[in-house]
């Protein structure tokens, strides 16, 4: 169904209501408006926030159409999303949409299935991907302009457009910090705050940045920006970990969730993107290998008593 509010034309799904056995009146309508769902209608813009191992499952089902003018916000955890579209959605950088990527610190909570709840008001950053790394002057596409426009200008986002270099290094600093609290909280069964203040955490944290900070300064997309080696510096990193333990400290982080109810992790996209990267630099990152596959062991385990299967393979050589 088609919902034009304020200028915005949203595709929308809407649950039958569930107070009683609808009439044969509402099953043709409800039909209706599912069958509306499979057009062939162009999409011009297209936010994803899905999990990110759901990412190119979710973009098949709608990937015709799409087209070079389209744009595609992702808007997620993790890292290595992108190259897993090109390669299994949109192989052909002729014919591929316009990304623009994003990194959000607003909370929200699922109540249940299409009942969201902003549980925390935070900010968002936002960057255009120009199609070609080479392009001086990169030409956007106008839904990629529309929908940047719209997004910094709606107040409640709190939403700023950024270079993609700059975006980048905000990716880098959160994938950081995610790659030490979701894995060390949901090994160890606690909430965010429970990692501060421990001399034994503490040691452990240091040893994975220790390989984490290497890798990012060894990418070569960030050498020669400025203060790069400063930024990702160890104890800065350190800082920003304990800082975010902090201020979330009765919060359970996703990969606990996740692990606690048995299902799959980012976390391939998490430590597991830090290996990958470590291994093109030529870095082995044993320590966050090591806990990317204690994080998929303890899920399968918790998987297995609850009676739910979870895929085996690895994204990850080895």
């Amino acid at each position: 169904m088609l919902d034009a509010r304020s200028n915005f034309d949203v595709e929308q799904v809407q649950r039958p209501r569930q107070t009683e056995e609808p009439q044969e009146t509402d099953k043709d309508s409800i039909m209706q408006k599912n069958q509306s769902l499979s057009t062939d209608e162009v999409i011009h813009n297209l936010i994803v926030s899905v999990k990110a191992f759901n990412t190119v499952g979710a973009l098949k089902r709608v990937a015709h159409r799409l087209t070079p003018q389209s744009s595609i916000l992702f808007i997620q955890n993790g890292m290595g999303v992108i190259e897993e579209v090109n390669d299994l959605v949109f192989p052909n950088p002729e014919t591929r949409p316009q990304y623009v990527l994003g990194i959000t610190t607003h909370g929200v909570y699922r109540e249940e299935p299409f009942n969201l709840v902003h549980g925390g008001h935070g900010t968002t950053a936002l960057a255009i991907l120009p199609r070609d790394i080479e392009e001086v002057k990169p030409d956007f596409a106008p839904s990629a302009l529309y929908l940047l426009r719209t997004m910094t200008r709606t107040p409640a986002l709190a939403a700023v457009g950024f270079a993609p270099t700059d975006l980048l290094q905000l990716q880098m600093e959160k994938l950081a910090v995610n790659a030490i609290i979701n894995p060390l909280t949901a090994l160890m069964g606690c909430l965010n705050g429970d990692l501060l203040h421990r001399p034994s955490i503490s040691r452990v944290i240091r040893l994975l940045l220790a390989e984490i900070s290497l890798v990012i300064r060894s990418l070569p997309e960030l050498q020669g920006v400025p203060n790069v080696n400063m930024r990702f510096d160890i104890k800065r990193l350190e800082a920003q970990v304990l800082g975010i333990a902090g201020k979330t400290a009765r919060n359970k982080s996703s990969t606990l969730q996740d692990v606690s109810q048995g299902r799959l992790t980012e976390i391939e996209y998490i430590n597991g993107y830090i290996v990958r990267r470590g291994e093109e630099v030529g870095i082995r990152c044993a320590l966050n290998y090591m806990l990317m596959h204690m994080i998929k062991a303890k899920g399968y385990l918790e998987g297995e008593r609850r009676g739910v299967l979870l895929p085996l393979e690895s994204r990850v050589a080895g």
